[in-house]
């Protein structure tokens, strides 16, 4: 205490910090320390009393599995593969283990699944807290992130603006934006040919191509490397932009110029690239009086605190324009308030345009019929938009992504639907000759008017959804004990039996695997594996006697957690191929093989190719016509 009393006020300052530091690293490193003794308690004691113990395990070849249990294993694999090797090895469900020896039971059982997400279970099965709250503090508590009483109330005020009604409205828009892509792709095409001459300018670059890109030889002087993921998702945020917002970002025309743009792509990325290091941070933040990591002054926290504030300013304006708007609306109508039953019928603006999502919902959360405790507040409407940002333009991207890709590595597949879209447009242009004049322009943008009825496009969409969804899988834990039924009985782990349910305590994961249960031969066949879009004219008797969710695929959830824009996207997808499939031919890059990654979505870098960022460039050739 003496020595302590004879330091100068710089020092004792400076001595001050350096254990306030010192305490700030020694909590984590407690904490760490706390879950590596749960984790040998769970691999040991635990293992003898475990309810699960009946049910057959991975055996972990990690040798740091205390702390990472098969976690890295997944996590270094491409999404789902290990586990479908497991699904081969062990049967449809199995135990494995999570970080730290946090057990988890996959469900790739279609009964299992349903009883989970079925109205009357989905919110006894939320997400992991820490799941919940990285998605809130990246994308804001919207409906991807809220859980129970609050999903529902938000999902009450949201689900009128994605009723198919609505959703066909915004049909002509988004034919607006493939076809602006289509034209984006023949720019593309114009500076490739000045590149190859030597004719661009010293400023002059070409959005999305790469060093590898141009150093690659075609052998076709007709085509070119096109990086299909950034131009789509482009694409996708400036179709989410107008008909969510009415606001038109022009992300395909400034690409990451616009405020907003970047913003949204800054923390996209930051749900996308979390690495080992990090996970381990957000499992940790979970834990009680370690809230305060999530908000260390780290380069990332602070980039994602000012992308956030970028994106709360204009959401905030959004939702006042609105408001006010809608307000005036409603004074001039002789009527005080809209009831839900009026709601369809307000649906476009005086020009005829659909009206955007938001301003949808925000008519439905001032209907005359809700109670003032079923209302959002203006700070759940504001999350709203950054949730339906990353859910409707995000995903969208990545699976017509994917759809090119199997596209392109199945080439009569191609072909077939190419020539399909070809006879419905010369049929469709037809047709249009006998319209007015009016209402042939209003159909310029679009080659054909009603692509859902086009049953093999549909059949493509489908069948890529069921083979690389955008979204392989995801996670719930129990909030009480319960009993989940199997669709068959499944050998017990020790070979003296079988079991026909499973016993989920309270507190216990489960594994969602989406991709799995999509993969799994015990429904599919043999063929399971292989991308063949006529199997959904002739089902196998497994898949419809399963019952699964509408499209028989869990691609996009089921129940009370369904994805709420699930129609949108297969029309998105539908529209931007039609498209493109008329115009272009597209192709592999020889020699480049692909990893894939699971950051929530599913992503892809080219092996060898790693610094060049994730990315899907393709060959892209122009029909000749």
């Amino acid at each position: 205490m003496e020595a302590l009393s004879s330091l100068s006020l710089p020092q004792a300052v400076a001595l001050g910090a350096v254990v306030l530091v010192a305490a700030v690293v020694s909590i984590p490193l407690i904490f760490i320390l706390i879950q590596l003794v749960t984790a040998f308690y769970r691999m040991t004691i635990g293992e003898i009393f475990n309810p699960w113990k009946h049910i057959p395990k991975v055996k972990s070849t990690d040798p740091l599995s205390i702390i990472f249990g098969d976690f890295r294993a997944i996590k270094t694999s491409q999404p789902s593969e290990k586990h479908v090797e497991w699904m081969d090895e062990l049967g449809p469900v199995y135990r494995y283990r999570h970080m730290f020896q946090v057990q988890r039971v996959l469900l790739a059982d279609p009964k299992a699944l349903l009883h989970v997400l079925s109205p009357s279970r989905a919110y006894q099965y939320p997400k992991p807290e820490y799941t919940s709250q990285f998605i809130a503090a990246v994308i804001g508590d919207g409906l991807v992130a809220s859980e129970g009483e609050r999903h529902a109330r938000q999902r009450k005020i949201i689900a009128p603006a994605f009723a198919p009604g609505a959703i066909k409205d915004f049909g002509p828009l988004i034919h607006h934006h493939a076809a602006v892509l289509v034209r984006k792709f023949a720019w593309v095409f114009d500076l490739e040919n000045k590149r190859r001459k030597g004719l661009l300018k010293g400023d002059e670059e070409i959005p999305g191509q790469t060093k590898s890109d141009q150093d690659y030889k075609l052998s076709n002087p007709d085509s070119a490397i096109i990086d299909t993921l950034f131009w789509l998702s482009r694409t996708t945020l400036d179709i989410i932009g107008e008909i969510g917002f009415s606001v038109q970002f022009n992300s395909i025309e400034n690409g990451s110029k616009d405020p907003l743009a970047a913003a949204m792509a800054y923390l996209i990325g930051s749900i996308l690239d979390v690495d080992m290091a990090q996970a381990i941070m957000i499992l940790l933040s979970e834990k009680p009086g370690l809230s305060w990591i999530r908000y260390l002054p780290t380069t990332r926290n602070r980039t994602m605190r000012d992308c956030r504030a970028v994106v709360r300013d204009h959401a905030s304006r959004i939702v006042d324009n609105f408001k006010k708007e809608i307000i005036n609306e409603l004074a001039a109508d002789a009527k005080s308030g809209v009831s839900k039953d009026a709601f369809d019928e307000w649906s476009s603006t005086d020009t005829g345009r659909p009206k955007s999502v938001v301003a949808r919902m925000i008519r439905a959360n001032m209907a005359t019929g809700l109670k003032p405790s079923e209302r959002m507040s203006n700070d759940e409407l504001m999350h709203q938009l950054t949730t339906l940002i990353i859910a409707g333009h995000e995903t969208t991207a990545t699976q017509n992504t994917w759809a090119l890709w199997l596209l392109a590595t199945n080439k009569p597949v191609q072909t077939k639907l190419r020539k399909i879209l070809q006879e419905a447009a010369a049929k469709d242009a037809a047709e249009r000759e006998e319209l007015p004049e009016e209402e042939r322009a209003r159909w310029a943008d679009v080659p054909i008017r009603d692509v859902a009825s086009i049953t093999y496009l549909d059949n493509v969409v489908k069948e890529s959804v069921r083979m690389l969804p955008s979204v392989p899988s995801t996670v719930r834990v129990a909030l009480k004990d319960d009993v989940v039924p199997l669709s068959r009985p499944y050998k017990r782990a020790d070979g003296k039996g079988t079991y026909n349910s499973i016993v989920i305590p309270k507190g216990h994961e489960l594994f969602i695997p989406i991709n799995v249960i999509q993969l799994s031969k015990d429904l599919w066949g043999e063929d399971a594996g292989e991308f063949n879009p006529d199997r959904w004219d002739n089902l196998p008797s497994s898949v419809i006697n399963a019952k699964m969710p509408p499209g028989h695929t869990f691609a996009f959830i089921a129940g009370p957690r369904s994805c709420i824009g699930k129609q949108l996207a297969i029309m998105e997808t539908q529209i931007i191929l039609s498209h493109l499939l008329l115009e272009y031919e597209f192709d592999v890059v020889p020699g480049w093989e692909f990893t894939q990654r699971q950051q929530i979505v599913r992503r892809a870098f080219v092996d060898g190719q790693r610094d060049e960022g994730i990315r899907m460039p393709l060959i892209v050739t122009p029909i000749k016509k």
